[in-house]
């Protein structure tokens, strides 16, 4: 959503697109039989394509920070707009899936809404993949506190509340001898992503040129790969067969936001321009990115239950020409349906502490296209 009073970055829904992207193709790879050989840089960044999730919490992260530095939070009008973006989408996914089921757990749908489902170790099938959905809720609840308390003590509160987050994972792994759930599914694995996002956001506006060298977005893009490889090597990866005992999820979620945060960061800065049918598809992309996000999975499951989900030989054309186009189809119908309406419900949020200042295009950005959660 576009404002008058300052530039639209287009390029964060671009990396939004990216996220869902990420995710879908990983779990197309979870219902197909493709061989993830990690001498292929390409399927390397499928196997690990769940760490879109990280990518759609830093750039949440990221883009609330970009709005409420320097300013007031309404506390009550935050948490509706949220819930007014968020929910209308998030509760049609969840009450179609409870209602194509034989079965209805109506705990495990109340446990979904309110929404504490990771905490309570629940999920629906098919849509499984929306426990992301209440971790950033709940992030959304402390944000800005967050915030109050960054503009207080400054970064170094929101260090410690990164190595406060490992702390509590290595606590977790000394007593269990594994984290890998409350690593990936939970806020105490999530909040650090979110908290480097927001760090992020601040780097971005006192050095708004520290990475703008085309050689910055190489090495971020390269940093990425590496704790891919790194990360498949020190744990077998997230689909690994001792992946749930190793200690690398200690330490994964941070790294993973630090090495996304590098590479947004360097996009963001970059001074090249990007052709403008190529900026507008993308853009686009990542304006549905949440509906793409919602209904990657149960569209998948159906093309993996059905031959004509399997028309050509090589998956890429299967994945790109097949069922990438439904799920866009279908994502589009999604926002311009269920999403975009509800728009109109949004309230303003926040107040310039100075003079004089008006509501930044990013405000109104983050309230027209969430993270996916998210993803």
């Amino acid at each position: 959503m576009l404002s008058k009073n300052t530039s639209y970055l287009s390029r964060l829904d671009h990396l939004r697109f990216l996220a869902a992207l990420l995710v879908i193709a990983f779990h197309f790879h979870g219902n197909t039989a493709v061989d993830m050989d990690t001498r292929n840089p390409f399927l390397v960044l499928i196997r690990e394509g769940e760490s879109g999730v990280s990518l759609f919490m830093v750039l949440s992260g990221f883009i609330l920070t970009r709005i409420a530095l320097g300013k007031e939070i309404n506390y009550r009008s935050f948490i509706f707009n949220r819930i007014v973006r968020i929910y209308p989408l998030y509760l049609v996914a969840i009450l179609a899936t409870a209602m194509a089921g034989r079965h209805v757990d109506v705990l495990s749908v109340i446990a979904m809404v309110l929404p504490i489902g990771p905490i309570a170790g629940v999920t629906m099938s098919h849509v499984s993949h929306l426990w992301t959905i209440p971790v950033e809720f709940q992030f959304y609840l402390v944000f800005p506190l967050l915030v109050s308390f960054y503009a207080k003590f400054g970064a170094r509160y929101l260090l410690g509340v990164i190595v406060l987050a490992m702390g509590f994972r290595l606590m977790e792994y000394l007593y269990d001898d594994t984290v890998m759930d409350a690593a990936y599914f939970s806020i105490l694995g999530r909040i650090d992503q979110f908290v480097i996002g927001m760090l992020a956001a601040v780097l971005y506006a006192k050095r708004p040129r520290l990475m703008s060298s085309p050689i910055a977005l190489v090495l971020a893009f390269a940093a990425v790969y590496l704790w891919f490889m790194v990360f498949i090597r020190w744990s077998g990866g997230m689909t690994g067969k001792d992946a749930a005992a190793s200690h690398a999820w200690i330490v994964s979620p941070t790294m993973e936001a630090l090495t996304w945060s590098a590479l947004m960061l360097a996009y963001l800065q970059q001074g090249w321009k990007i052709p403008r049918t190529v900026d507008r598809v993308l853009s686009y992309l990542g304006v549905i990115s949440f509906s793409l996000y919602v209904w990657q999975s149960p569209i998948i499951y159906v093309f993996a239950l059905h031959p004509t989900g399997q028309l050509f030989t090589a998956w890429q054309a299967n994945l790109f020409f097949i069922e990438l186009p439904v799920i866009v189809a279908a994502s589009s119908l999604s926002y311009f349906v269920i999403e975009r309406p509800f728009f109109a419900f949004r309230t303003r949020y926040v107040a310039s502490t100075e003079p004089a200042v008006t509501r930044s295009a990013s405000a109104a950005l983050v309230d027209a296209y969430p993270s996916a959660n998210n993803r």
